[in-house]
């Protein structure tokens, strides 16, 4: 049932690429991520609006009367010519590896593990599946509001609406954007291209391993079977100047671009700097390459450019500026918590200063060495052979080796016009690869804690967000220069209802050579990504013990939320966890609500132990550094606070039992025993609620 109810979504994103290829005249291979860009912009308007569940319904009957029209029959030619347009490499290669992945997932039924998926990821598209509301507006047992831009989980949500909430539709929804951006790079490569688009779509393949993939891999490679938007966030970067590439290099309608950097701002806050180089990119592209006399048509390409860089900008104005702003307010209000950080613009602006020496606020001055040790740690990771980022290692190999894309794509370009082209987009992009790194560091400097400063903490999966999106576009380039170019030019002004256009075709130089290098390529990344990760490892060889812990974990959750009501709400109890194990309980038994076990006012919580003052073990392992010291009144009171009803005590030790066995009714003797994991919140205190415990 689940199955079929994934594929109901699959047929409606068909649908929909059908009408925006037959109807709407988009190539079929940028269908796609055209599609996906726009689903998520829906979606994210009418969530803010708190519409999804109507609108996606609206949306989903629209498809099936758009695929009704776009596909109705008319004989056997007009289905030959509809299954020509549909069909080329990219749309193949598209639609049988989402095919593919639903049911393989379905089968193997992965789970979410990482602290991340947890804590906000996976979260944020359970709640939104479940509540039918944005993720951000929700109900949690956190203190802080989850403000994470919503393209993401809305996607999933798109895959989630039929049938029950399940893990693997995220990631199948991931994938789906994963495989629509390949098919945006593939472009309109022809059937008779195959020598270019096997190598090139084994290369697809390969590129999120190569660039997140550090050292020889002992665990599951997740990269197919994450939730965390970084990987996304480099895929629709490059995916969208593609997608750029594809549709010029077609004459084709070129609004499609506007979507897919909407969505590009959509993914994660801290890469809405992406979004901007990728429109920048096209803009650039766009306005300073004409395809006749440079004034000519100068007022349209100009309002293209403007319109690049406005849809980005729009969603981070809509999102962050006027609703996230909002969101926090409400937060505060109902918890205490507002802004945490400092605004992005107010650290571009003093950081600048400090580089330039000039005075700047106290809160600046006093973090100016934290400033400059990430930045020190940065260049380490890039010069040095400490920077183990990527298959081939440190950053400054990594620049190189896409740059060498660059210039084959170059070498192989058949027009100089193509040349300076990729050129420009080569050299602008490196230059805004020094700007990315500038927003991490002011990041590190100003935003994050010292100690993620001083060891740059998942500064892996903030970088690896660029050089995914940076070799994607280089990859494009080549593609394109392999690709014969049609370029069509209006030659005379309109004589009645008529005007006279030319249409030019550029045939690549050095076509063979050009196949090589992709050839190269695929093999390199191919032994390299064999050398580096088991086969066991990799997303089609996992066991299924690799979920076992998680399995177990849900099955527990389950049992006790039978005997739990609607009303209930949590307090979690873990002793000696850093917050992972509390983070999960609150995904498992949402929409059963889950609270800290530390102190939500002061936001001193997150898991951990519980326990008196003088039981701290001060040994700097996880119990003191995640210590909660409270007096038995202190507990009951926060308890209290929080308005729990029932204490789950997943976990307990003698730290707990010597703190807090006066405020169980039993002194704590059925949780010691085993026979139960649930207590009761009464006027007489904490009393054993009856059940059967797997394993007691």
């Amino acid at each position: 049932m689940e199955l079929l109810a994934v594929l109901c979504a699959v047929a409606a994103l068909f649908f929909f690429c059908a009408v925006l290829t037959l109807k709407l005249h988009i190539p079929a291979s940028a269908a796609p991520l055209t599609a996906l860009g726009c689903l998520a912009a829906v979606l994210t308007l009418a969530g803010i609006a708190n519409l999804l569940y109507p609108t996606l319904w609206v949306l989903y009957l629209l498809c099936l009367a758009g695929g009704v029209w776009a596909l109705w029959p008319n004989g056997a030619d007009g289905l030959r010519h509809r299954a020509k347009e549909l069909f080329c490499p990219a749309t193949v290669l598209f639609w049988a590896a989402v095919l593919g992945f639903a049911v393989y997932f379905f089968v193997r039924q992965p789970l979410c593990t990482g602290y991340d998926e947890l804590s906000l990821w996976a979260t944020a598209v359970k709640t939104t599946t479940v509540s039918h509301r944005l993720h951000t507006t929700v109900e949690l047992g956190t203190p802080w509001a989850a403000t994470q831009n919503a393209g993401l989980p809305l996607l999933s949500y798109f895959f989630q609406f039929f049938g029950h909430y399940a893990d693997w539709k995220i990631y199948l929804a991931y994938n789906v954007l994963y495989f629509a951006v390949y098919a945006a790079v593939l472009g309109a490569l022809p059937w008779k291209s195959w020598r270019t688009a096997v190598p090139a779509a084994a290369v697809l393949w390969f590129v999120p391993y190569f660039f997140t993939t550090y050292n020889h891999t002992l665990y599951l490679s997740t990269v197919y079977m994450s939730c965390y938007g970084d990987i996304p966030a480099g895929m629709v970067f490059g995916g969208a100047v593609a997608l750029w590439l594809n549709l010029r290099g077609q004459d084709a309608p070129r609004w499609p671009v506007f979507p897919v950097l909407a969505l590009a701002a959509n993914i994660k806050a801290n890469d809405f700097v992406l979004s901007l180089v990728a429109a920048g990119l096209v803009a650039v592209d766009a306005w300073l390459f004409a395809e006749g006399p440079f004034k000519k048509g100068l007022a349209r390409r100009t309002g293209f450019a403007v319109g690049c860089l406005a849809a980005p900008m729009a969603v981070y104005y809509i999102w962050n500026v006027r609703y996230i702003s909002w969101v926090v307010a409400q937060k505060s209000l109902e918890s205490g918590v507002g802004e945490t950080s400092e605004p992005l613009a107010a650290v571009v602006i003093n950081g600048l200063k400090l580089l330039l020496g000039k005075p700047v606020p106290a809160y600046y001055a006093a973090r100016e060495e934290q400033f400059r040790t990430a930045m020190a740690q940065m260049g380490e990771q890039f010069w040095t052979p400490a920077g183990r980022l990527s298959m081939i290692g440190q950053g400054r190999n990594v620049v190189v080796f896409i740059l060498l894309v660059f210039a084959a794509a170059i070498a192989v370009a058949g027009s100089r016009r193509l040349q300076a082209r990729i050129g420009a987009m080569g050299v602008l992009s490196l230059v805004c690869f020094g700007g990315y790194n500038l927003e991490l560091a002011l990041s590190y400097g100003f935003i994050f804690k010292a100690s993620q400063a001083a060891q740059l903490v998942d500064y892996n999966r903030y970088i690896y967000s660029y050089y995914i999106g940076w070799f994607l576009l280089a990859l494009g380039c080549l593609l394109a220069a392999l690709r014969t170019q049609i370029t069509v030019r209006q030659v005379s002004e309109p004589d009645g209802p008529t005007a006279v256009f030319l249409s030019t075709r550029t045939a690549p130089k050095h076509e063979l050579a050009g196949q090589g290098v992709l050839l190269l390529l695929a093999a390199g990344m191919l032994l390299r990504s064999n050398q580096m990760i088991l086969p066991q490892l990799s997303v089609l060889g996992f066991s299924d013990s690799e979920f076992t812990d998680r399995r177990n974990a849900r099955q527990e959750a389950a049992l006790v939320s039978e005997y739990l009501t609607d009303d209930d709400r949590v307090f979690f109890v873990h002793q000696g966890e850093d917050g992972q194990d509390w983070f999960a309980a609150v995904f498992d038994f949402y929409p059963i609500l889950v609270d800290y076990s530390g102190d939500t006012a002061g936001m001193n919580g997150g898991g951990g132990t519980l326990g008196l003052a003088e039981l701290n073990p001060a040994d700097g392992g996880l119990e003191s550094r995640y210590y909660h010291a409270y007096t038995a009144e202190e507990l009951a009171d926060v308890i209290a606070r929080n308005g729990c009803t029932v204490l789950y005590l997943q976990h307990i030790d003698d730290i707990f039992v010597k703190s807090y066995a006066e405020l169980f009714t039993d002194g704590l003797a059925a949780a010691q025993n085993g026979s139960t994991l649930l207590y009761r919140v009464t006027p007489t205190g904490y009393t054993p609620m009856q059940m059967e415990v797997n394993g007691a």
